[in-house]
């Protein structure tokens, strides 16, 4: 008999209320499909993660941004969801397409953010530019 493939999830969080949202809607999916839960946080900079100088700023960060991981991990643990988490830097729409492809993901949960209008149009956002580039299903939470 063929061993069933764990769908792999990746969300992406930022400390956000909206990452709250996310953090629930992904936590009843891990729930309900007994999928592999990965959270990931990015820390936004232009230059990739391995470049970047360790400064005392960047040491700060880097340690929110763990904060932020650790306390989603802890929150979907007290609801029985087991999770890892990744903690990337650079452009964070591409670091998260990157990340989803690399570990092979079947679906990305993230938040979206409200640009309206004009402003929209001309800066784009994380959400559209993530549902346009990457290679598996992308679920936007409002």
């Amino acid at each position: 008999m063929a061993e069933e493939k764990v769908i792999k999830v990746l969300a992406a969080i930022d400390g956000s209320p909206m990452s709250e949202t996310v953090l629930k809607h992904c936590g009843r999916y891990a729930q309900v499909s007994g999928c592999d839960l990965t959270l990931i946080h990015v820390l936004e900079d232009v230059i990739p993660f391995k470049t970047l100088p360790d400064t005392p700023l960047y040491r700060e960060r880097k340690q929110e941004g763990y904060k932020i991981l650790d306390a989603a991990q802890k929150t979907l643990k007290d609801h029985g969801v087991d999770c890892k988490t990744i903690l990337a830097a650079g452009p964070v729409a591409e670091e998260i397409v990157r990340i989803a492809e690399e570990n092979d993901m079947d679906y990305i949960f993230m938040g979206h953010r409200g640009h309206r209008g004009l402003k929209r149009m001309l800066l784009g956002s994380v959400a559209d530019d993530v549902s346009k580039y990457a290679h598996c299903a992308v679920t936007i939470i409002r």
